[in-house]
């Protein structure tokens, strides 16, 4: 990223939500240190073991939340039922009840800052990462947010800490998929029904999500183990509220000596050993009762995107107050095996083995089935991109032509032609009977 001058460097940094650019990101290093001692000394212990004892194959969750109670049942049930040894909650200031609701819970530590979230955000993330994770697993998540991975129905939490592990394994990419109900969002009530997140928000739409490169972000020292993965911007944000917000994130880490947590964003990682394949964070933002979460957030302005996207929320829903998001093009999701093979979900063969390893249930030549598929859809997907990129190419260069000095000048002769041809037309005998509107003889 050093080096970026003007306004591509300013888009470039914008679309990868990574830079000292941000509200959340202290100007250099040592301020950056002075920061992260002012939370450890603001930080204080609510509920819960102030220490948790876990080894290389069990899990941490971590979770930085304001006024999410509405969401923490679903939040503590959904990582406590996939495998998660213990829970921590930094509280920012809940005014909703959160506190007293996470209380309730004996597998969950209760922490509080009321440092302003929109300068430390990234440094509360660091902290627990740092306090709860040197040398195992934690995984860093939004109180919306619920993560998964491919085939979690076979592979254990245990098992795949074990897989990571064996690979030498430091970070998981996993995307952001926003999910919604098949009616109208509405504007009063609680995010979640009785059924819980899952249960009432079923629906997702891919089709506005756009795909780069991973290396587009440059060299911030992440090998990838599979070269496959991608960036993601876009999604059913897009459609709906305009922008293309990065739906790219590395939750998932070992915090070993080379790792850097939350590096110049809550998005990135730096100088991680990246695995073979990707998780997904099932988002639940586009809820009923969003409308009052908007109002909000633009009341107080905590969000780090000020002017953005909080505000475009609020001109969508003022003028839709029921929207409906699901479309033609969305599905419902069944699981995250579903969405193996698109953009959304990346596995490899050495990760497929450890499911085959692991279920005897399945043959193997439905894995060797499935990445022969796969290779063809790629292949497609390459031939699309290209036919597309010379389609783009060639309305630019339509759209330069027509904008030029020369193109403008044959444009005007040619309107100055066809007038000519008018008044010639008129002038011939017998044209100005013609076309006079008396009657036909």
């Amino acid at each position: 990223m050093a080096g970026e001058t003007g306004g591509e460097g300013n888009e470039q940094r914008g679309r990868l939500a990574r830079g000292r650019y941000r509200t959340d990101v202290p100007a250099s290093p040592s301020l950056e240190r002075a920061q992260a001692r002012e939370v450890e000394r603001d930080v204080e212990h609510l509920h819960g073991p102030e220490r948790v004892t876990y080894s290389r194959d069990e899990l941490v969750v971590l979770v930085l939340v304001r006024n999410g109670g509405a969401y923490v049942e679903s939040s503590v049930e959904h990582y406590l039922s996939l495998g998660a040894k213990h829970i921590v909650f930094l509280d920012n200031g809940s005014t909703d009840g959160t506190v007293e609701v996470l209380k309730g819970y004996g597998d969950v530590t209760v922490l509080r800052t009321g440092l302003p979230y929109k300068e430390y955000n990234i440094a509360f993330k660091r902290y627990l990462i740092e306090r709860f994770g040197r040398g195992r697993w934690t995984l860093s998540v939004d109180v919306d947010e619920l993560f998964d991975y491919p085939f979690s129905d076979v592979v254990g939490i245990e098992a795949l800490l074990g897989y990571l592990n064996e690979n030498a394994y430091t970070a998981v990419v996993s995307h952001m998929l926003d999910m919604f109900p098949g009616r109208p969002l509405r504007e009063d009530g609680s995010p979640a029904d009785e059924g819980g997140l899952k249960e009432s928000y079923r629906f997702y739409d891919i089709s506005d999500v756009r795909a780069r490169p991973y290396s587009e972000v440059g060299d911030i020292g992440n090998v990838l183990g599979n070269e496959e993965i991608e960036l993601l911007w876009g999604g059913v944000h897009r459609r709906i509220f305009g922008g293309s917000p990065l739906l790219t994130k590395h939750p998932l880490v070992f915090l070993d000596e080379r790792l850097k947590p939350m590096d110049l964003s809550d998005h990135w990682v730096g100088n991680a050993r990246v695995a073979d394949f990707t998780g997904l964070l099932l988002h639940y933002k586009l809820v009923d009762g969003i409308h009052g979460q908007v109002r909000r957030e633009i009341e107080v302005r905590r969000d780090l995107n000020l002017g953005g996207k909080y505000d475009r929320y609020s001109g969508v829903l003022q003028e839709t107050p029921s929207l409906l998001i699901k479309n033609a093009a969305s599905k419902e999701l069944g699981n995250v095996n579903d969405l193996v093979g698109t953009h959304l979900v990346t596995i490899s063969r050495r990760y497929m083995g450890l499911v085959d390893e692991l279920d005897e249930d399945r043959p193997g030549r439905l894995l060797d089935a499935f990445f022969n598929a796969r290779t063809e859809a790629s292949a497609l997907r390459e031939e699309l991109e290209f036919t597309r990129r010379r389609r783009s190419v060639a309305e630019e260069h339509l759209r330069s032509i027509t904008a030029s000095r020369g193109w403008k000048v044959l444009a005007a002769l040619g309107r100055v032609k066809t007038r000519t041809r008018d008044v010639l037309d008129r002038l011939r005998p017998g044209k100005s009977d013609r076309g006079s509107g008396g009657p036909e003889e």
